[in-house]
Protein backbone atom coordinates (compact mmCIF):
# COMPACT_ATOMS: atom_id res chain seq x y z
CA UNK A 1 0.00 0.00 0.00
CA UNK A 2 2.83 2.34 0.93
CA UNK A 3 4.57 1.59 -2.38
CA UNK A 4 1.39 2.60 -4.29
CA UNK A 5 1.14 5.89 -2.39
CA UNK A 6 4.80 6.72 -2.98
CA UNK A 7 4.46 5.89 -6.71
CA UNK A 8 1.37 8.10 -6.98
CA UNK A 9 3.17 10.98 -5.32
CA UNK A 10 6.20 10.57 -7.64
CA UNK A 11 3.98 10.55 -10.74
CA UNK A 12 2.22 13.65 -9.50
CA UNK A 13 5.48 15.50 -8.99
CA UNK A 14 6.72 14.40 -12.46
CA UNK A 15 3.54 15.60 -14.17
CA UNK A 16 3.70 18.88 -12.29
CA UNK A 17 7.30 19.38 -13.47
CA UNK A 18 6.36 18.68 -17.08
CA UNK A 19 3.53 21.21 -16.90
CA UNK A 20 5.90 23.85 -15.50
CA UNK A 21 8.46 23.08 -18.25
CA UNK A 22 5.78 23.40 -20.92
CA UNK A 23 4.62 26.71 -19.49
CA UNK A 24 8.25 27.86 -19.34
CA UNK A 25 8.77 26.94 -23.02
CA UNK A 26 5.64 28.80 -24.04
CA UNK A 27 6.75 31.86 -22.11
CA UNK A 28 10.18 31.63 -23.73
CA UNK A 29 8.59 31.50 -27.19
CA UNK A 30 6.46 34.51 -26.34
CA UNK A 31 9.57 36.40 -25.15
CA UNK A 32 11.44 35.53 -28.36
CA UNK A 33 8.53 36.67 -30.49
CA UNK A 34 8.35 39.90 -28.49
CA UNK A 35 12.11 40.48 -28.90
CA UNK A 36 11.89 39.80 -32.67
CA UNK A 37 9.07 42.29 -32.95
CA UNK A 38 11.15 44.88 -31.10
CA UNK A 39 14.17 44.23 -33.37
CA UNK A 40 12.02 44.56 -36.48
CA UNK A 41 10.69 47.91 -35.28
CA UNK A 42 14.23 49.41 -34.96
CA UNK A 43 14.83 52.24 -37.43
CA UNK A 44 16.85 51.36 -40.55
CA UNK A 45 20.52 52.38 -40.62
CA UNK A 46 20.99 55.66 -42.52
CA UNK A 47 22.47 55.30 -46.01
CA UNK A 48 26.03 56.51 -46.45
CA UNK A 49 26.73 59.43 -48.78
CA UNK A 50 28.25 57.00 -51.29
CA UNK A 51 25.16 54.77 -51.18
CA UNK A 52 22.89 57.80 -51.56
CA UNK A 53 24.79 58.95 -54.64
CA UNK A 54 24.77 55.49 -56.17
CA UNK A 55 21.02 55.23 -55.55
CA UNK A 56 20.55 58.14 -57.96
CA UNK A 57 20.37 57.78 -61.72
CA UNK A 58 23.45 59.06 -63.52
CA UNK A 59 23.25 59.47 -67.28
CA UNK A 60 26.97 58.71 -67.66
CA UNK A 61 26.73 55.51 -65.60
CA UNK A 62 29.12 56.68 -62.88
CA UNK A 63 29.66 54.58 -59.77
CA UNK A 64 30.86 56.44 -56.69
CA UNK A 65 33.68 54.79 -54.76
CA UNK A 66 34.17 57.64 -52.29
CA UNK A 67 32.14 60.79 -51.65
CA UNK A 68 33.73 62.80 -54.49
CA UNK A 69 35.42 60.17 -56.65
CA UNK A 70 33.87 57.68 -59.03
CA UNK A 71 34.51 55.27 -61.88
CA UNK A 72 32.81 54.72 -65.21
CA UNK A 73 32.94 51.94 -67.77
CA UNK A 74 33.42 54.00 -70.90
CA UNK A 75 32.25 52.79 -74.32
CA UNK A 76 31.41 49.34 -73.02
CA UNK A 77 34.90 48.69 -71.67
CA UNK A 78 35.30 46.03 -68.97
CA UNK A 79 38.07 48.14 -67.37
CA UNK A 80 37.17 51.16 -65.20
CA UNK A 81 37.99 54.79 -65.96
CA UNK A 82 38.87 56.75 -62.81
CA UNK A 83 37.57 60.24 -62.00
CA UNK A 84 39.46 61.57 -58.98
CA UNK A 85 38.50 65.01 -57.67
CA UNK A 86 39.56 64.54 -54.05
CA UNK A 87 42.77 62.51 -53.90
CA UNK A 88 42.90 62.55 -50.09
CA UNK A 89 39.81 60.33 -50.04
CA UNK A 90 41.38 57.68 -52.24
CA UNK A 91 43.09 54.54 -50.82
CA UNK A 92 46.88 54.74 -50.52
CA UNK A 93 49.43 52.09 -51.42
CA UNK A 94 49.25 49.53 -48.62
CA UNK A 95 52.10 47.04 -48.26
CA UNK A 96 49.95 44.93 -45.91
CA UNK A 97 47.16 44.48 -48.45
CA UNK A 98 48.20 41.25 -50.15
CA UNK A 99 45.38 41.45 -52.69
CA UNK A 100 47.09 44.48 -54.23
CA UNK A 101 50.08 42.41 -55.25
CA UNK A 102 48.57 39.41 -57.03
CA UNK A 103 49.35 41.01 -60.42
CA UNK A 104 52.20 43.15 -61.76
CA UNK A 105 51.65 46.85 -61.13
CA UNK A 106 52.48 50.15 -62.84
CA UNK A 107 53.63 53.26 -61.00
CA UNK A 108 53.01 56.58 -62.81
CA UNK A 109 52.58 60.34 -62.40
CA UNK A 110 49.18 61.97 -62.78
CA UNK A 111 47.89 65.51 -62.21
CA UNK A 112 44.40 64.32 -61.37
CA UNK A 113 42.77 67.76 -60.82
CA UNK A 114 41.79 70.79 -62.95
CA UNK A 115 39.19 68.99 -65.01
CA UNK A 116 35.41 68.90 -65.11
CA UNK A 117 34.02 69.68 -61.65
CA UNK A 118 37.41 70.11 -59.96
CA UNK A 119 37.89 73.57 -58.37
CA UNK A 120 40.38 75.71 -60.30
CA UNK A 121 41.84 77.11 -57.07
CA UNK A 122 42.54 73.74 -55.47
CA UNK A 123 46.28 73.63 -56.06
CA UNK A 124 46.75 70.32 -54.25
CA UNK A 125 44.45 68.51 -56.68
CA UNK A 126 46.03 70.20 -59.70
CA UNK A 127 49.63 69.31 -58.93
CA UNK A 128 51.52 66.12 -59.78
CA UNK A 129 51.12 63.05 -57.61
CA UNK A 130 52.41 59.49 -57.90
CA UNK A 131 49.87 56.70 -58.34
CA UNK A 132 49.95 52.97 -58.99
CA UNK A 133 47.58 50.46 -60.53
CA UNK A 134 47.42 46.79 -61.47
CA UNK A 135 48.23 45.89 -65.06
CA UNK A 136 44.58 44.88 -65.59
CA UNK A 137 43.44 48.44 -64.80
CA UNK A 138 42.10 47.80 -61.29
CA UNK A 139 43.16 48.70 -57.73
CA UNK A 140 44.23 52.31 -58.27
CA UNK A 141 46.32 53.54 -55.32
CA UNK A 142 47.79 56.90 -54.26
CA UNK A 143 51.53 56.39 -53.65
CA UNK A 144 52.96 59.86 -52.94
CA UNK A 145 51.41 63.33 -52.67
CA UNK A 146 53.55 65.04 -50.00
CA UNK A 147 55.64 67.02 -52.50
CA UNK A 148 55.01 70.00 -54.77
CA UNK A 149 56.69 69.83 -58.15
CA UNK A 150 56.65 68.32 -61.63
CA UNK A 151 57.58 64.62 -61.57
CA UNK A 152 60.50 63.70 -63.81
CA UNK A 153 61.50 60.15 -62.82
CA UNK A 154 59.98 57.43 -60.66
CA UNK A 155 61.15 53.91 -59.88
CA UNK A 156 59.77 51.44 -57.35
CA UNK A 157 62.18 49.12 -55.52
CA UNK A 158 62.02 45.34 -56.22
CA UNK A 159 60.62 44.70 -52.71
CA UNK A 160 57.82 47.27 -53.38
CA UNK A 161 58.70 49.26 -50.25
CA UNK A 162 60.66 52.24 -51.56
CA UNK A 163 59.81 54.83 -54.20
CA UNK A 164 62.69 56.67 -55.86
CA UNK A 165 61.37 60.00 -57.09
CA UNK A 166 62.77 63.11 -58.75
CA UNK A 167 60.72 66.25 -59.30
CA UNK A 168 61.32 69.81 -60.38
CA UNK A 169 60.81 72.46 -57.71
CA UNK A 170 62.07 75.95 -56.88
CA UNK A 171 65.07 74.42 -55.10
CA UNK A 172 66.14 72.52 -58.24
CA UNK A 173 65.41 68.92 -59.21
CA UNK A 174 64.94 67.10 -55.93
CA UNK A 175 65.87 63.43 -55.77
CA UNK A 176 64.26 61.58 -52.87
CA UNK A 177 63.30 58.14 -51.58
CA UNK A 178 59.94 57.59 -49.92
CA UNK A 179 59.63 54.67 -47.51
CA UNK A 180 56.07 53.43 -48.07
CA UNK A 181 56.10 51.58 -44.75
CA UNK A 182 56.96 54.59 -42.58
CA UNK A 183 56.08 57.49 -44.89
CA UNK A 184 59.57 58.94 -44.34
CA UNK A 185 61.33 60.88 -47.12
CA UNK A 186 65.12 60.85 -47.59
CA UNK A 187 66.68 63.55 -49.77
CA UNK A 188 69.48 62.39 -52.08
CA UNK A 189 70.27 65.50 -54.11
CA UNK A 190 68.79 68.58 -55.73
CA UNK A 191 70.93 69.45 -58.74
CA UNK A 192 69.09 70.71 -61.80
CA UNK A 193 69.49 67.81 -64.25
CA UNK A 194 66.99 64.98 -64.70
CA UNK A 195 68.08 61.84 -62.91
CA UNK A 196 68.04 58.11 -63.63
CA UNK A 197 67.42 55.51 -60.94
CA UNK A 198 68.54 51.88 -60.68
CA UNK A 199 67.71 49.67 -57.69
CA UNK A 200 69.77 46.76 -56.40
CA UNK A 201 68.17 43.39 -56.93
CA UNK A 202 67.57 43.06 -53.17
CA UNK A 203 66.59 46.75 -52.74
CA UNK A 204 69.58 47.35 -50.45
CA UNK A 205 71.01 50.23 -52.48
CA UNK A 206 70.10 52.68 -55.21
CA UNK A 207 72.13 54.19 -58.03
CA UNK A 208 71.15 57.72 -59.08
CA UNK A 209 72.61 60.66 -60.97
CA UNK A 210 73.15 64.17 -59.60
CA UNK A 211 75.59 67.01 -60.40
CA UNK A 212 76.34 65.16 -63.67
CA UNK A 213 77.87 62.33 -61.64
CA UNK A 214 76.78 58.84 -60.56
CA UNK A 215 76.06 58.04 -56.93
CA UNK A 216 75.18 55.05 -54.74
CA UNK A 217 72.91 55.32 -51.70
CA UNK A 218 73.00 52.40 -49.23
CA UNK A 219 69.80 52.18 -47.22
CA UNK A 220 71.21 50.41 -44.16
CA UNK A 221 73.97 52.99 -43.59
CA UNK A 222 72.30 56.01 -45.25
CA UNK A 223 75.64 56.63 -46.91
CA UNK A 224 75.97 58.36 -50.29
CA UNK A 225 79.15 57.74 -52.29
CA UNK A 226 80.27 58.65 -55.79
CA UNK A 227 80.67 55.64 -58.09
CA UNK A 228 81.96 54.94 -61.58
CA UNK A 229 79.05 52.78 -62.67
CA UNK A 230 77.26 52.76 -66.00
CA UNK A 231 73.46 52.74 -65.92
CA UNK A 232 70.55 54.43 -67.70
CA UNK A 233 66.81 54.83 -67.34
CA UNK A 234 66.39 51.47 -69.06
CA UNK A 235 68.53 49.31 -66.77
CA UNK A 236 67.98 46.34 -64.48
CA UNK A 237 70.05 44.32 -62.02
CA UNK A 238 69.16 40.64 -62.05
CA UNK A 239 70.96 37.44 -61.02
CA UNK A 240 74.18 39.31 -60.30
CA UNK A 241 74.28 41.08 -63.68
CA UNK A 242 73.56 44.68 -64.59
CA UNK A 243 71.85 45.16 -67.96
CA UNK A 244 72.21 48.70 -69.30
CA UNK A 245 70.52 50.02 -72.46
CA UNK A 246 72.70 52.87 -73.72
CA UNK A 247 72.18 55.11 -76.73
CA UNK A 248 73.53 52.60 -79.27
CA UNK A 249 73.49 49.16 -77.64
CA UNK A 250 73.11 47.02 -74.54
CA UNK A 251 75.92 46.37 -72.07
CA UNK A 252 75.89 43.43 -69.65
CA UNK A 253 78.05 43.87 -66.53
CA UNK A 254 79.12 41.75 -63.60
CA UNK A 255 77.49 43.83 -60.88
CA UNK A 256 79.81 42.83 -58.04
CA UNK A 257 83.03 43.44 -59.99
CA UNK A 258 81.58 46.25 -62.15
CA UNK A 259 83.11 44.66 -65.23
CA UNK A 260 81.66 44.55 -68.75
CA UNK A 261 80.89 40.94 -69.72
CA UNK A 262 79.35 41.41 -73.17
CA UNK A 263 77.38 43.79 -75.33
CA UNK A 264 74.84 43.76 -78.15
CA UNK A 265 74.87 46.51 -80.79
CA UNK A 266 72.08 45.87 -83.32
CA UNK A 267 73.18 48.43 -85.91
CA UNK A 268 76.72 49.50 -86.80
CA UNK A 269 75.95 51.12 -90.15
CA UNK A 270 75.05 54.73 -90.96
CA UNK A 271 75.63 57.92 -89.03
CA UNK A 272 75.35 58.09 -85.25
CA UNK A 273 72.20 60.24 -85.24
CA UNK A 274 70.20 57.68 -87.22
CA UNK A 275 71.34 54.86 -84.93
CA UNK A 276 70.57 56.49 -81.58
CA UNK A 277 67.81 54.82 -79.54
CA UNK A 278 65.03 57.37 -79.12
CA UNK A 279 62.91 54.97 -77.05
CA UNK A 280 64.03 52.00 -74.98
CA UNK A 281 62.80 49.57 -72.38
CA UNK A 282 63.95 46.34 -70.74
CA UNK A 283 62.22 43.25 -69.33
CA UNK A 284 62.39 42.38 -65.58
CA UNK A 285 65.21 39.84 -65.99
CA UNK A 286 67.17 41.81 -68.59
CA UNK A 287 66.63 39.13 -71.21
CA UNK A 288 64.62 41.25 -73.63
CA UNK A 289 65.32 44.82 -74.70
CA UNK A 290 63.16 46.91 -77.02
CA UNK A 291 64.50 50.04 -78.71
CA UNK A 292 63.38 52.40 -81.45
CA UNK A 293 65.38 54.76 -83.67
CA UNK A 294 63.98 57.22 -86.20
CA UNK A 295 63.69 54.47 -88.81
CA UNK A 296 63.84 51.06 -87.10
CA UNK A 297 62.65 49.03 -84.13
CA UNK A 298 64.62 46.22 -82.54
CA UNK A 299 63.77 43.45 -80.08
CA UNK A 300 67.02 42.20 -78.58
CA UNK A 301 67.57 38.89 -76.77
CA UNK A 302 70.54 39.62 -74.49
CA UNK A 303 70.87 35.98 -73.38
CA UNK A 304 71.27 34.70 -76.93
CA UNK A 305 73.00 37.88 -78.16
CA UNK A 306 70.54 38.10 -81.07
CA UNK A 307 67.93 40.59 -82.28
CA UNK A 308 65.02 41.04 -84.68
CA UNK A 309 64.36 44.29 -86.53
CA UNK A 310 61.66 46.01 -88.54
CA UNK A 311 61.46 49.23 -90.51
CA UNK A 312 59.12 51.88 -89.18
CA UNK A 313 56.29 52.54 -91.64
CA UNK A 314 54.36 55.72 -90.94
CA UNK A 315 50.78 55.25 -89.66
CA UNK A 316 51.18 51.47 -89.57
CA UNK A 317 51.35 49.30 -86.45
CA UNK A 318 54.27 46.92 -86.75
CA UNK A 319 55.28 43.72 -85.01
CA UNK A 320 57.27 45.73 -82.44
CA UNK A 321 55.22 48.92 -82.09
CA UNK A 322 54.51 50.56 -78.71
CA UNK A 323 56.60 48.21 -76.53
CA UNK A 324 56.80 50.87 -73.82
CA UNK A 325 56.78 48.43 -70.88
CA UNK A 326 57.99 44.87 -71.36
CA UNK A 327 56.56 42.22 -69.07
CA UNK A 328 58.27 39.11 -67.77
CA UNK A 329 59.39 36.91 -70.66
CA UNK A 330 58.15 39.56 -73.11
CA UNK A 331 54.75 37.87 -73.09
CA UNK A 332 52.93 41.17 -72.57
CA UNK A 333 53.71 44.79 -73.32
CA UNK A 334 51.95 47.91 -72.12
CA UNK A 335 51.98 51.53 -73.17
CA UNK A 336 50.23 54.65 -71.94
CA UNK A 337 49.02 55.66 -68.50
CA UNK A 338 46.04 57.80 -69.53
CA UNK A 339 44.66 55.91 -72.49
CA UNK A 340 46.18 52.48 -71.95
CA UNK A 341 46.76 49.48 -74.19
CA UNK A 342 48.09 46.02 -73.37
CA UNK A 343 49.35 43.70 -76.09
CA UNK A 344 49.58 39.94 -75.64
CA UNK A 345 52.54 38.83 -77.74
CA UNK A 346 52.80 35.56 -79.62
CA UNK A 347 55.47 32.89 -79.16
CA UNK A 348 57.83 34.84 -81.43
CA UNK A 349 57.46 37.88 -79.14
CA UNK A 350 55.60 39.82 -81.82
CA UNK A 351 52.36 41.76 -81.75
CA UNK A 352 49.82 39.96 -83.92
CA UNK A 353 46.61 41.80 -83.08
CA UNK A 354 45.73 40.51 -79.59
CA UNK A 355 45.24 43.56 -77.39
CA UNK A 356 43.06 45.47 -74.94
CA UNK A 357 42.67 49.26 -74.94
CA UNK A 358 40.81 51.50 -72.52
CA UNK A 359 40.72 55.00 -71.05
CA UNK A 360 42.32 54.64 -67.62
CA UNK A 361 41.89 58.23 -66.36
CA UNK A 362 39.04 60.69 -66.83
CA UNK A 363 40.33 63.77 -64.99
CA UNK A 364 43.42 65.96 -65.08
CA UNK A 365 45.67 66.65 -68.02
CA UNK A 366 48.10 63.81 -68.50
CA UNK A 367 49.51 60.67 -66.94
CA UNK A 368 53.05 59.61 -67.78
CA UNK A 369 56.38 58.19 -66.56
CA UNK A 370 54.87 54.73 -66.14
CA UNK A 371 57.10 51.82 -65.14
CA UNK A 372 56.46 48.25 -64.03
CA UNK A 373 57.05 46.83 -60.58
CA UNK A 374 55.97 43.67 -58.75
CA UNK A 375 56.76 42.20 -62.16
CA UNK A 376 57.00 38.53 -61.15
CA UNK A 377 53.49 38.26 -59.67
CA UNK A 378 51.04 35.95 -61.49
CA UNK A 379 54.05 34.55 -63.42
CA UNK A 380 54.33 37.95 -65.08
CA UNK A 381 50.92 37.74 -66.78
CA UNK A 382 49.16 41.11 -66.84
CA UNK A 383 45.66 39.60 -66.50
CA UNK A 384 44.20 36.70 -64.52
CA UNK A 385 42.02 35.79 -67.49
CA UNK A 386 43.84 35.84 -70.84
CA UNK A 387 40.55 35.24 -72.68
CA UNK A 388 39.81 38.97 -72.42
CA UNK A 389 42.10 39.70 -75.37
CA UNK A 390 40.71 40.18 -78.84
Amino acid sequence: MKKKIILSVFIGILLSGCEQESVSRLNSRDDSATKSAVIERKPAKPMSIVDQKNAQHWDDGRIYITENNYIRYVDGSSQPTFYIYKAKEWPKEDLNNQSSYDLPRVVFRWDNGESGDAPKDDFYERRDKVWSIKTDGTDLRLVADEFNGIVQSIKMSPNNRYLALSYGAEEGVLKVIKDLKTGEYTELGRYRETTNFLWAEDSSYLYFSDKWKKWKYTLSTKKIEEVDVNFSKASIIYDGKRYVVDSLGVGIYDEKRNKLISSVIPNTEGDIESRIFRKRTISPTGKYVWVETWTKRYLIDTYRQTFNAENIIKNKVGRYSYFEMLGLGANYVKFGSGTTAVFKLNNEKEFDGHYMKWSQIGTGHTASEGSLYNEFANDGDFFKNVEVFK
